[in-house]
């Protein structure tokens, strides 16, 4: 039987999601899974105030905006812009200042990320630097010569590098995955009732990764039960896509009943921060649990959908998804509607 899919799956993505395999759907329905081109659709209907993008993707003022509301964000240390702004103390503004802030033991342990960027691309994550072989240690050991990581700093982000102190993961946590955080990707929904969370995910790093993400080889992602935070199912990332997984590769703890620490908090937080950012009304929470709390990691106005899908084994056009898009056409409508008489 053909599928006539009112997401408009290609057949990549619909080979992709494996939505062939009636033993990992069951009977979800296959027409309510978005691939790519549905979900810019999704995002621009929702996230029509284009011109707030630039707040979130900025991390340093999104982060500024939830502080002062009372959420907690990692603690950054230093920003790397290369001979931008005055000198201060939080900045490196040169390839010396950069060498001598990463040579300094005192700083460590550190998580690196580009101001801008996404998908954990460009990010490091250091444990101490080795001063006999002027070199930076990796959270798994590796040496990397500080030469030639500043080098890779300055060449590819000498718009914006940000060096964050590393936090480690609660005590619950790390018999599981080691000392690496594993967030919650929670998806919050700015309704006119308020905010609310339409779905959670638990990514968990594995093998060589030091970010969760679930694109890379290895890593974890795991469906939660909404009430309670525990795991329900887990997948892993392969080559070929993705399988089952009943224990952690790494430590082998079982996986499945397992429950996120501070799972009410962590929820609270998502909502609290949809309050916040309010006009850009669709995002997803990366969040972490930590043995103070938990924290809020990132925040993506451009959430993964895949990830929900694969996780709930159930595509995004559910009915809470739908009667937020509904609302969101009218309210999209009246904005310009305004806008217009203000020109």
């Amino acid at each position: 039987m053909v599928l006539r899919l009112r997401s408009r799956l290609s057949i990549e993505e619909y080979l992709g999601f494996k939505l062939f395999d009636p033993d990992f759907y069951g009977t979800a329905d296959r027409t309510a899974f978005a691939g790519i081109k549905r979900a810019r659709q999704i995002l621009l209907q929702a996230n029509y105030r284009l011109d707030l993008y630039g707040v979130i993707d900025n991390k340093i003022a999104c982060d500024f905006l939830l502080g002062a509301h009372g959420l907690p964000v990692m603690p950054t240390v230093a920003l790397y812009h290369e001979a931008t702004g005055l000198p201060a103390p939080f900045l490196l503004r040169s390839t010396e200042e950069l060498r001598a802030f990463l040579s300094n033991g005192e700083r460590y342990p550190l998580f690196g990320k580009p101001l801008g960027g996404r998908q954990s691309l460009g990010s490091a994550s250091f444990d101490q630097y080795d001063s006999a072989r002027e070199a930076v240690v990796t959270f798994d050991g590796r040496k990397l010569a500080l030469d030639g990581f500043v080098r890779d700093v300055t060449t590819h982000f000498a718009s914006g590098y940000l060096f964050q102190k590393r936090v480690s993961p609660h005590s619950a946590v790390r018999p599981l995955c080691g000392d690496r955080l594993a967030t919650v990707r929670v998806l919050t929904a700015a309704t006119r009732q308020g905010p609310q969370i339409l779905r959670a995910s638990w990514k968990i790093p594995a093998g060589i990764n030091a970010a969760d993400n679930f694109w890379r080889i290895g890593n974890l992602l795991a469906q939660l039960d909404l009430e309670n935070g525990q795991i329900l199912h887990a997948v892993q990332t392969t080559p070929d896509g993705f399988e089952d997984i009943s224990h952690h590769p790494d430590t082998r703890g079982a996986l499945v009943g397992v429950t996120v620490p501070h799972w009410r908090q962590i929820l609270d937080l998502a909502r609290e921060g949809a309050r916040v950012l309010a006009d850009v009304p669709l995002l997803g929470w990366d969040i972490a649990p930590i043995d103070a709390g938990a924290v809020i990691v990132e925040v993506n106005h451009i959430p993964d959908f895949r990830l929900h899908q694969i996780a709930d084994r159930r595509g995004i056009f559910d009915a809470a998804m739908m009667r937020f898009l509904q609302e969101r056409k009218a309210d999209a409508a009246e904005w310009r509607r305004r806008m217009a008489a203000q020109a």
